[in-house]
C-alpha cells in the first residue's frame, strides 16, 4: 500500500507542543475514539508533529487496539506506562487505558517529551479525574453523530460545562458532528447557526467507509475528505492556543446557546 496520503493544506498549529485537548463524546458512539485518532493523524502528517493518541476512557477503551498497529521504539518508550504504548500507522504514538489511568499524569509525562496530547475521554465529561485538565485550560473537542437524541445530549454536555467552568468555557470547545452512516438523517443548517457565532469552532467529519470496518485502523485507508474536517478542527484548536496570547482579539463564548 501507498504510504502517501493526499491532503489539502497543514494545520495552523504553531506550537502543537504546547497542545492538550480531551475528545468527549456526547453520546455513546459518536465517534470519540476515531475523532482523537483522526486528529494525531492529521497532526502527524500535516507538520510531522510528535503527537500522542491517548486512551483516557474510564472503564476501558479500545483506542490501543483499533489504531496501535506497531511496537514503540525503545528511544520512544516511557517506563511509566509500561506495555500501554504502540505506534499508530502515520506514526503518532498511541497509548492505551490502564487498570488506573491517570489523564493528568499521562498528560504530564507525555509534555514532558514536548508531544502534543489528545485525550479520548469517552461519554466521562464530568469525571472528577478531568477536572485538572480542564481547571488547567484543556481544549475541548466534543463530538456526536447527526441524531437528534445525540445532539440533545451534546447540548446537556455543552450546558453542563457552561454551568461548571463559566460561559468563557466556549471559547475552547470545538463541536465536530462525527458522519456514522452515510445518508444524512438531519438538517444541521439550524445547529450550525446557533453554535457557530460562540464555540471556537464547529465542522462536520463526513462518512468514511474505512472507519466502519472492523480491526486496526490504517491512516492510508482514509478520505481526503476525512483528513481535511480533522485539519479544520485542529485549526480551530490553534485558534485557541494563538488566542491564549492574544487578549486583544475576538473571543468566541459570549453568545447564548439557544
Amino acid at each position: 500500500m501507498n504510504n502517501v496520503v493526499a491532503f489539502r493544506r497543514s494545520p495552523r498549529i504553531d506550537q502543537p507542543e504546547h497542545l492538550s485537548a480531551i475528545v468527549v463524546a456526547g453520546s455513546g458512539g459518536a465517534g470519540a475514539t476515531t475523532t482523537c485518532f483522526g486528529l494525531a493523524t492529521a497532526l502527524r502528517l500535516g507538520i510531522d508533529a510528535d503527537v500522542a493518541a491517548i486512551d483516557g476512557t474510564f472503564g476501558g477503551g479500545n483506542l490501543l487496539d483499533r489504531v496501535g498497529v506497531g511496537p514503540i521504539d525503545s528511544t520512544r518508550a516511557i517506563r511509566q506506562l509500561g506495555s500501554r504504548m504502540a505506534v499508530g500507522s502515520a506514526g503518532a504514538l498511541v497509548v492505551g487505558h490502564g487498570e488506573a489511568t491517570d489523564t493528568v499524569l499521562v498528560d504530564s509525562l507525555l509534555a514532558d517529551r514536548r508531544l502534543a496530547r489528545i485525550h479520548d475521554v469517552g461519554t466521562a465529561l464530568r469525571s472528577r479525574r478531568l477536572a485538572p485538565l480542564l481547571e488547567a485550560g484543556a481544549a475541548i473537542v466534543i463530538v456526536a453523530p447527526p441524531r437528534s437524541e445525540p445532539l440533545a445530549r451534546m447540548r446537556v454536555g455543552l450546558e453542563w460545562l457552561i454551568g461548571t467552568y463559566g460561559r468563557g468555557v466556549l471559547a475552547r470547545t470545538v463541536v465536530a458532528v462525527s458522519h456514522q452512516m452515510p445518508q444524512r438523517l438531519v438538517d444541521l443548517a439550524p445547529i450550525r447557526e446557533h453554535l457557530a457565532p460562540v464555540v471556537a469552532g464547529f465542522v462536520e467529519v463526513p462518512f468514511d467507509a474505512s472507519l466502519a470496518r472492523p480491526g486496526a485502523v490504517d491512516h492510508r485507508r482514509l478520505s481526503v475528505e476525512s483528513i481535511d474536517a480533522w485539519t479544520d478542527v485542529l485549526d480551530a484548536l490553534g485558534r485557541i492556543e494563538a488566542g491564549r496570547h492574544d487578549t486583544g482579539g475576538h473571543q468566541a463564548g459570549a453568545g447564548e446557546l439557544a
